[in-house]
Formats: structure tokens, C-alpha cells, sequence
């Protein structure tokens, strides 16, 4: 196995970030894992030691940005795997951060660009830049069908930051007569998944638009991984279509997705109609899909091997 050194901004965030940790807790089944702070690395020549064949950074995109030249000393020409889930950050325009994937590449020997959009590792790659597409999941031990759907409180809701494009989404809604229950963030992980397990629908819209180059596209790209959270917890959701959604949602068969608010009460009312017993095993079938599936193992192959997961 490959002597790997995982830099993080510090072991606190890991433990309480929602991805992050479930990704720490499967690195070490595929390297040996040594996770160090950011402080704990800077100053220290890692590359002379010969002790690490590969660096894995989970650092905040801009903290690598800040940190990428006082890091080379340490680093020397270690192959480097970062981990990052908001490329868009680094090339949008307007951001304090963009250019950072050439910045750290000037500084840093970088393997490639692991990012959990595939829309945004093609970007990447057609800059020029190394990149791999890896998946953000669920841990099998976090999917639950229970309690089943007719024993749950609320027909539809959400849980999450309220940006104006999802309120704009529940106001029309409203208007149309279907009320959507929002729960703001403020939530732990724990948390966030008990939450959804009181949710029979969870009701969506991931519909931002950003400019790169002058040229204006759209988060509805990605961010599918509510959806499988969703979905992993005994909920049908509802949201947006976007591109590539079937990176995610392959398999995945309690996802609707609409081009439009104005389908929504149709497809919640699909839901409510379905014949229980059958309802409730396309629930039960697709939770054990996500479990069976375990990506996050898929992900941390990726990571230390540098070879993309499959799609399946």
C-alpha cells in the first residue's frame, strides 16, 4: 500500500465537515495514512525524508491558494492528488480565488485536480490542468429507509441554506398551492440525517449562475449529492435538471428531476398516489443500492491510484 500524507486545515473541521470525514474515515483502506494539520507540515522538508509516495490535500481551496508557495520547500517534488469540491471558485469570474489551480500548479507538483462535478473536471482538463472526476456519497452505515414513508411527518421539505433561487422556487410553490416545510443549516451531520428521515419528499432547486470567461453557465451541473443524501435516507427528491445528472443518479430511482417549478405538485402528487406496498420497495431497493454502492471507497481509490471510478 502507498505511503500516503493527508494535509488537512486542521482535524476539527475533518471531524465536523460533512464530506470530509466520511472520505478521511475510507482513506486508510486503500494507503497508509498519515493526516497531518496544515501548521504541521510548513517548515518541514517531507521530501528528503522518503517517507510519503503521494500527498493527498483536503485543504479549503483557499487555503491551499494562500499556502501552495510556502508549502513547495516542504513538499519538493512529491506528487500531490488535491481534493477539492467547489472548483467553480477558482474559475469564475469575480472570485478572489480564480487562477488557484494554476497558481498551486506552479508551486506544487500536482498530480491532478480531483473534483466532485464531472462537468467541472472536463473545464479543468480543457484549461489544461490535470483532473479527475471522484464522487461524494454516503457511508453505508448512514443509510436508513426507517422509518418508512407512510409513518413520515412531513410530505415535503427541505433542509439547507435558503438562497434566493430555492426561495424563489417554495414562493412559487406556495403560490401554486404546495407548501414546502424549510428547515434552515445550522444542523451537525447527524443531524441533517435525521432531519431528512422525517421528510417523505425533499424539494429542491440548484439553479446559480456563474460566469467563466465571460460566459455565463450554471451550477445545475452538479451538487447531486443531495439528491443521493436524500435518497439514502428513505426520501424521494425533487429538483432541477441539470447535465450529467446520471453520474450521480444512475441507479438512483427515487429522483425526480423537473424543467420546470410548475411540475412539481404533479410529481409530489405522483408519489402520494403510488400503490404503498410498491412505493415503499423502491424506496427499500434504492437505499440498499447507495448503501451496496459505497463510492466514497471508489473515490479514495482514485485519490491514491490517480484512476478515475467507475460510472456504474
Amino acid at each position: 500500500m502507498k505511503r500516503v500524507l493527508h494535509i488537512v486545515d486542521s482535524r476539527s473541521y475533518v471531524r465536523s465537515n460533512c464530506f470530509q470525514h466520511q472520505l478521511a474515515e475510507v482513506l486508510p483502506k486503500v494507503a497508509h495514512v498519515d493526516t497531518k494539520e496544515l501548521h504541521e507540515v510548513l517548515g518541514h522538508r517531507l521530501h528528503s525524508a522518503n517517507r510519503y509516495d503521494l500527498i493527498v490535500s483536503c485543504l479549503k481551496q483557499r487555503t491551499l491558494f494562500k499556502a501552495a508557495p510556502g508549502l513547495q520547500p516542504a513538499l519538493g517534488s512529491l506528487p500531490v492528488v488535491v481534493y477539492d469540491q467547489d472548483p467553480w471558485e477558482a474559475f469564475r469570474d469575480g472570485s478572489p480565488y480564480k487562477g488557484a489551480y494554476q497558481a498551486i500548479s506552479s508551486y506544487l507538483n500536482v498530480k491532478t485536480f480531483a473534483v466532485t462535478t464531472k462537468w467541472w473536471a472536463d473545464l479543468i482538463a480543457r484549461r489544461g490542468l490535470p483532473s479527475t472526476f471522484v464522487k461524494m456519497w454516503v457511508l453505508p452505515d448512514y443509510c436508513s429507509s426507517d422509518p418508512p414513508f407512510d409513518a413520515r411527518s412531513v410530505a415535503a421539505g427541505f433542509i439547507g441554506a435558503l438562497h434566493p433561487y430555492r426561495r424563489e422556487l417554495f414562493e412559487k410553490l406556495e403560490d401554486m398551492g404546495t407548501n414546502v416545510i424549510v428547515q434552515g443549516g445550522g444542523l451537525d451531520y447527524a443531524g441533517f440525517r435525521e432531519a431528512l428521515s422525517r421528510l417523505q419528499c425533499f424539494v429542491h432547486s440548484e439553479d446559480s449562475s456563474v460566469i467563466v470567461a465571460g460566459k455565463e453557465y450554471n451550477l445545475n451541473v452538479g451538487l447531486w449529492i443531495k439528491d443521493v443524501e436524500a435518497a439514502s435516507r428513505g426520501c424521494f427528491s425533487i429538483r432541477n435538471r441539470g447535465s450529467d445528472s446520471e453520474t450521480y443518479l444512475d441507479g438512483i430511482k427515487t429522483v425526480m428531476l423537473y424543467d420546470d417549478p410548475s411540475e412539481v405538485p404533479a410529481l409530489l402528487d405522483r408519489i402520494q398516489k403510488m400503490d404503498p406496498v410498491e412505493r415503499q420497495s423502491l424506496i427499500d431497493g434504492t437505499v440498499e443500492h447507495i448503501r451496496k454502492a459505497d463510492r466514497w471507497l471508489d473515490t479514495a481509490n482514485a485519490l491514491v491510484l490517480n484512476s478515475n471510478p467507475g460510472e456504474g
